[in-house]
């Protein structure tokens, strides 16, 4: 069973991963795909398939995650003042 945080540590590991590869978005991005090239063709196509699923799908999670995040903390908020409900 993968566990409940599975994702977001994959998603740290990958933020970490992605800074190391240069000084800058434009170094990184320039090693990031010279590192692709090398790779050998079909590792090259699920790559790109799992790069275009994480490209298109998780940008959708940040305004729900940041939803989610306020509503949380105003319930928060209210059950520390003694608002439940």
């Amino acid at each position: 069973m993968i566990s409940p945080n599975e994702f977001w540590l994959h998603l740290h590991r990958l933020a970490e991963a992605y800074d190391a590869e240069g000084l800058d978005t434009g170094q990184r991005a320039t090693n990031i795909v010279a590192q692709f090239l090398d790779m050998p063709v079909v590792a090259q196509r699920h790559v790109l398939a799992d790069l275009v699923m994480v490209s298109t799908r998780v940008p959708e999670l940040y305004p729900l995650v940041i939803e989610a995040t306020s509503k949380a903390e105003g319930e928060r908020g209210r059950m520390e003042r003694g608002n439940v409900g």
